[in-house]
């Protein structure tokens, strides 16, 4: 059988708050928008933001071969959203909004390449020794 998760200890919880994320992005983005917030914020920031954060997570979670993969899951699932809000009464999909995803999907990506990907790995390994200092 074919792996897609790294060997890692809890690797199936990973993943598992890994589709929570998605679940909560896609409530946000298709809930009708908020009135007048009392703090300013880009809409096509918090949409980079969302798609790196993302990119970050599973790539921490799935093995480096698989990341073009999970670019293209992700931009799809972006686009997903975009149509899904064309269906709503209070949203409306935009182009410069898929853009944003996958701008944020392709810097998430360098900062998995970069090293970042292993911050499941670097949580595991302090749980652990966290908890063998515990026992000693």
């Amino acid at each position: 059988m074919t792996t897609v998760l790294l060997p890692l200890r809890h690797a199936h919880i990973w993943a598992t708050l890994g589709g929570v994320l998605l679940a909560v992005i896609l409530v946000l983005a298709l809930l009708p928008e908020p009135g007048q917030l009392p703090i300013s914020y880009n809409d096509k920031f918090a949409h980079a933001l969302a798609f790196m954060a993302l990119m970050l997570w599973f790539s921490g979670v799935v093995e480096l071969r698989r990341l073009p993969m999970l670019a293209l899951c992700l931009a799809a699932y972006g686009l997903l959203i975009e149509l899904l809000q064309g269906l709503t009464a209070t949203r409306q999909p935009e182009l410069l909004d898929l853009g944003a995803d996958i701008a944020g999907i392709l810097l998430g990506w360098i900062l998995s390449i970069a090293g970042l990907r292993r911050w499941c790995t670097w949580l595991e390994s302090g749980l652990r020794s966290w908890r063998a200092s515990e026992k000693g």
